[in-house]
């Protein structure tokens, strides 16, 4: 107790000083950036403009896009396009795959059906599906969430069911020991037990999750962040391309934020158990 009474005024400061290193990993990603692309005493810079465009360059070609657009649609309805994609894709996978997953770390019968072809398909390439799923769905808004759907449904479900194997089972019995029915030891212990292991996988398929979004924007479109970086690459539009990388970057970025504070909210005992 005296311990834990010790250590927690140092958390603050901590804290502070992660930010400070954060921000500045990201000055010296960033200075480098300039360095590479500056004229050095009036000769050409070490990488040509075509290849990374300096940083100027690429935000001014930001303002650019904001104001004017991209073939015809704003900025905002790109960013809006691939959202919506992404988030009807994440948001099903969650409601199917964590149920699924924490039902099959509960049930060994269940594990043994859904586990083999969960297994099967996990080290499968995805994008290798695409003409499949373009004949069985056709070049709509479908094919395009559901190949984010079978790159993400196997890493929640293999995480949720792990998550509830290793919860130690002193705890259930202890809960059993009190009279605890099936459903309260689910709810009162297996459950918020299992959800830090869940959000870990969350956050880990959001990256992955918006990698797959450049698959997904690969089919036929004619919108989106992903479209919009590949389709200026054929037109050798470099700034283009990096102001839609670093959009989808800034994007991801966000999203883990937000899921990360969500954690923070909900598992609010993470890492303080005995």
């Amino acid at each position: 107790m005296s311990n834990a009474l010790h250590t927690a005024p140092n958390t603050a400061p901590r804290k502070g000083r992660s930010r400070w290193i954060n921000l500045a990993s990201f000055g010296v990603l960033l200075l480098l950036w300039f360095l590479i692309t500056a004229p050095l005493a009036g000769n050409n810079p070490l990488v040509a403009p075509l290849f990374l465009p300096s940083p100027m360059s690429v935000w001014t070609t930001f303002l650019q896009l904001m104001q004017n657009g991209y073939q015809g649609k704003t900025l905002g309805h790109h960013v809006g396009i691939s959202l919506m994609r992404f988030g009807l894709a994440f948001a099903l996978t969650v409601l199917v795959a964590v149920p699924l997953g924490l039902w099959m770390g509960m049930n060994e019968t269940v594990k043994a059906v859904l586990d083999p072809p969960i297994e099967i398909s996990r080290p499968m390439p995805k994008l290798a599906l695409l003409p499949l799923l373009i004949i069985w769905f056709g070049i709509g808004e479908v094919a395009k969430i559901v190949i984010i759907v079978l790159a993400l449904f196997p890493i929640l479900s293999i995480s949720a069911m792990q998550a509830v194997r290793g919860v130690g089972r002193r705890k259930v019995q202890a809960a059993m020991a009190l009279g605890a029915s099936r459903t309260m030891i689910f709810r009162r212990v297996i459950f918020p037990a299992s959800l830090p292991g869940i959000f870990t996988s969350i956050r880990v398929s959001i990256g992955i999750g918006v990698t797959m979004l450049v698959g997904a924007e690969m089919i036929a479109t004619n919108a989106g962040i992903a479209y919009m970086a590949m389709s200026a690459s054929d037109f050798l539009l470099t700034n283009v391309v990096i102001v839609g990388a670093l959009i989808m970057a800034v994007l991801g970025y966000a999203l883990d934020l937000l899921a990360r504070a969500l954690e923070n909210k909900v598992v609010h005992w993470g890492g303080r158990e005995g």
